[in-house]
Order: structure tokens, then sequence, then C-alpha cells
């Protein structure tokens, strides 16, 4: 399987089963609290439009996805990917918590997060997908280290 290339820096974390994995420097303070309160994370990164648009300037074939109007409406924020029961405790306790109550609780209004799950033919998929602001990172990672 290939593996795209790291666009952003990042930092090796070792998962509670062992596995090595390299996370976006900015996310790991969130997913090192996220781990520490029980979360099982899938994937992350610090910017999704700023990523795409690195790793389609690197592949000598196209990505099938990301094209400009892609990486521009991704660009400046962040990803959370869980399996869909975790995302729904996690917003739920943000749902309680200064300042980000609003943001998960809101749509569509600045700083509002954008949170799917997708639907596929077979029904909906195991995971769900948080985008929020970039510039929410500090933030995020006070809030989950003081829980």
């Amino acid at each position: 399987m290939r593996t795209d290339p790291a666009i952003h820096p990042h930092q090796v974390l070792t998962t509670s089963t062992g596995q090595q994995v390299p996370i976006d420097r900015e996310m790991t303070p969130i997913i090192r609290s996220l781990w520490r309160l029980g979360f099982t994370t899938s994937a992350c990164c610090q910017n999704v439009g700023e990523a795409t648009a690195g790793v389609r300037a690197q592949r000598p074939t196209p990505l099938g996805y990301g094209g400009d109007p892609f990486i521009d409406y991704h660009r400046g924020w962040a990803l959370l990917k869980l399996p869909t029961p975790d995302a729904h405790r996690l917003v739920d306790m943000l749902a309680k918590l200064p300042p980000f109550s609003d943001r998960v609780r809101t749509t569509w209004q600045p700083g509002s997060w954008r949170m799917n799950v997708p639907l596929k033919p077979q029904g909906l998929a195991p995971y769900a997908l948080l985008h929020f602001p970039t510039r929410q990172i500090p933030e995020l990672a006070d809030v989950l280290h003081t829980q």
C-alpha cells in the first residue's frame, strides 16, 4: 500500500497497542489527551487543505480527489477521525465545555465545527470526521488536557 509523504512536521507516538504512528506536531497534544481519556483515533491532520495540496504537488499520479475547490474548502481546517461512538462521546463532552459548547452545537457559524458520518451504499460509515478551524488547535489541546 502506498503511503503519501508527510507534509506537516510530525512526531511519532506509540499507541496503547505498541504501534508507532506519525502525528502532525500541532495535533500531538490533542491526540495524547484523547488517548489518555480512552478515545480511539484513526487519523488526524492539522490543516487538511494544506496537506492535500502538498501531497498533490508531490505525487506523480493524481490523487483522485483534492482538486482546487476541495483544497480551498479544507484549507485552515484541522481533522480528527474517530470511530463514531468515540466521536459522539467527544462531541458530547465538548458540548458541555465552553468555549466549545457553541462550536459543536451550532452549524455554519464562524468557528463552528463541520462534523459528519459518511453515508455509503451499505449504510453509515463506522467513523466520523470532525473538522474544526486550525486556529482552535491550541485551545482544544488546553481544554482536553484539563479533563
